[in-house]
């Protein structure tokens, strides 16, 4: 083989390889080769597929560009709280007294204010709304459920009142086939390493 073929193979190789690498993929581009009936040796890379959304209207575009930023910032929050949610309960399984649950619950709550409250003051309020889609999506509850579940009912129709006063609903679940469509498709290519 000429050092020209290798040199076309590498070159090759490389503007393959060269996108999926500077996009910090979560898992590496796997090349490999085959050598043809003339006996040329050819890379093979297996490239995913993307979905590439154009509108035919600016105003549509603009409008789904917005809500992939949005969906971009929110969604980190919702795996650290899918995360968080895992620790605590894995923490929780040996406590069986009621009055230690709410005391580690509580003290859990804590450090989570002080890890994460300034970052999640700091979203929109289009982004607090996806955010509670997509922890309803992460961990199967809504965050109503959650609240109910570790604070209590009380505080659960609380703070369901307070997010109504303000728009809101604690209550919203995530609907990945109709209207929240769109959402799904951002996420998707946030865990391809796309976007």
């Amino acid at each position: 083989m000429s050092w020209l073929r290798i040199l076309f193979i590498g070159v090759l190789t490389t503007a393959f390889c060269w996108p999926a690498m500077a996009q910090e993929r979560k898992k590496p581009v796997a090349v490999r080769f085959i050598i043809d009936d003339n006996g040329d040796t050819l890379p093979v890379v297996n490239i995913e597929t993307v979905t590439v959304r154009h509108f035919k209207k600016r105003r549509q575009q603009i409008k789904y560009d917005k809500l992939m930023r949005n969906v971009k910032k929110a969604y980190p929050y919702a795996i650290a709280a899918r995360d968080e949610l895992a620790t605590m309960n894995a923490n929780l399984e040996g406590v069986t007294d009621p009055q230690q649950r709410e005391a580690y619950i509580k003290e859990y709550e804590k450090q989570m204010f002080k890890r994460y409250e300034k970052e999640l003051r700091s979203l929109t309020i289009s982004q607090g709304r996806i955010l509670l889609k997509l922890v309803d999506r992460e961990i199967n509850n809504t965050a109503f459920e959650l609240v109910q579940e570790y604070r209590g009912s009380f505080s659960a129709y609380f703070w369901q009142g307070v997010a109504r006063i303000f728009g809101e609903n604690l209550k919203s679940e995530y609907d990945p086939d109709e209207e929240d469509m769109y959402i799904e498709e951002i996420v998707l290519l946030i865990e391809a390493g796309v976007i």
